[in-house]
C-alpha cells in the first residue's frame, strides 16, 4: 500500500476505534438519564452518523471492486497471466463469477432434465448451482440457450495466503 494510503486508513481506524468508544461511553451515560425521548434522539442520530459511514464505506467499496474486477484482470488479461506469486501478498489469481438465471422456468427446467442434469433440480435449482452448471457448460462448449437462461460472468482477484 502506499504510504499516503496506508497512514491514512491506520488514521481512519483510529478514529473509528475512539467514535465507538464515545459512542458506548455517551450511550451508557443517555441511557442511565432513563429520558426516552433523549435516548431516542440519541438513537436516531447515531443511526444517521452510521449511515453516513456506510455510505462512506460503500464508496470504498466500489472502488476495490473496480481494482478487483477490472483493473487487475485487464492486467493479467494484457500480460497473458493467470496466476502469479506476489511476495508477502501470496498467490494472486484472476478467475470468472458465473451467474445464472432462469428466464422461462417450465422450458428450461425440462432443457436440464433433457440434458441429464435433472438432479439439480429440487423445488428449485439454487443459483449457485445454476451458475456452476452454466460454467461447466460454457467450458464444455454446449452454452445454456439464451432464451432460456440469463447466463454472465464476472472477473475477481483472489488473493490466497502463502
Amino acid at each position: 500500500m502506499q504510504f499516503d494510503l496506508m497512514t491514512s486508513a491506520q488514521y481512519v481506524a483510529r478514529n473509528l476505534d475512539n467514535l465507538l468508544e464515545r459512542a458506548e461511553r455517551d450511550t451508557v451515560k443517555v441511557v442511565e438519564e432513563g429520558n426516552i425521548p433523549n435516548v431516542v434522539t440519541y438513537f436516531a442520530e447515531l443511526r444517521a452518523t452510521v449511515d453516513e459511514l456506510k455510505v462512506k464505506m460503500a464508496s470504498m467499496q466500489k472502488h476495490l471492486d473496480a481494482l478487483s474486477q477490472e483493473l487487475i484482470p485487464t492486467l493479467f488479461n494484457n500480460q497473458n497471466t493467470k496466476t502469479i506469486k506476489v511476495d508477502n501478498v501470496g498467490r494472486v489469481t484472476v478467475a470468472d463469477r458465473w451467474s445464472c438465471s432462469i428466464l422461462k422456468p417450465d422450458q428450461a427446467f425440462a432443457f436440464i432434465r433433457e440434458s441429464g442434469n435433472g438432479g439439480m433440480i429440487k423445488p428449485s435449482i439454487h443459483p449457485m448451482t445454476m451458475g456452476a452448471h452454466a460454467k461447466d457448460m460454457h467450458e464444455a462448449g454446449k452454452p445454456l440457450p439464451q432464451q432460456l437462461f440469463k447466463v454472465s460472468s464476472t472477473p475477481y482477484t483472489s488473493i490466497t495466503k502463502a
